[in-house]
Order: structure tokens, then sequence, then C-alpha cells
């Protein structure tokens, strides 16, 4: 599809990147216009590590806050990431003093000043 190709390629260049990839959609098409996420491939695992990387400053353009670039995961991946998002929220929901997040596998935590 031309119009996604372009929407990828024009998300891309926001991050100041211009790599060759592969995009299509996943899943079935179902009523109601729910958006489907997008499998972007590239011709290399160091250029989907640097997109990754990158991807972290679309947040920062408003067409952008709400397109989240995740790494390709196992099924055995996706579940201990459940889990540790999971553990994530609790902790926040208890600790409002610090800021949880997920770093390299293992929930972490900081004083709210320190961010």
């Amino acid at each position: 599809d031309e119009e996604l190709n372009a929407k990828v390629d024009e998300m891309f260049q926001s991050m100041g990147e211009k790599p060759r990839v592969e995009v299509c959609r996943v899943g079935q098409k179902k009523p109601g216009g729910v958006t489907r996420p997008v499998k972007v491939t590239t011709a290399s695992s160091t250029v989907a590590d640097q997109l990754l990387l990158k991807s972290r400053k679309l947040c920062l353009l408003e067409k952008y806050k709400k397109v989240y670039v995740n790494p390709d995961r196992s099924p055995e991946e996706r579940e201990q990431r459940r889990e540790l998002v999971k553990e994530v929220k609790q902790l926040s929901e208890e600790d409002k003093e610090k800021r949880h997040f997920i770093r390299n596998g293992k929930v972490c935590s900081v004083p709210r000043s320190a961010t």
C-alpha cells in the first residue's frame, strides 16, 4: 500500500532516518475502523536497533504522540514483558513518589525529582 509506505517514510524522516524498509499491516480488518499495527522489516538488525533507539523522539512530536515502536518479541518475551508492565503499574499506584520503568528486563525506580 503506497499510502502506508509514505506515512512510515515520513515518520522515519521526522526521526532523522531514511532506511529501506518493507511495511505491511498485521491482523485482520475489523469493523469500526480500528487501526491495525504496522509491521516494519529492515535490511539488518543494526538498522532496526538504531530505529528503536531513535523512536523515543516520536513522543516529542505532536503528530506521533500516540505512535509506539516496539521490537519483535517471541511469545515468551511478550509474556515476560506483560508481567513487567503489570508490576510497573502496580508499583506506580502504590508509590507515587518514585518513577517506575522497565530497563534491561527489570523494573527500576528512581525518585521523581531525578527525572
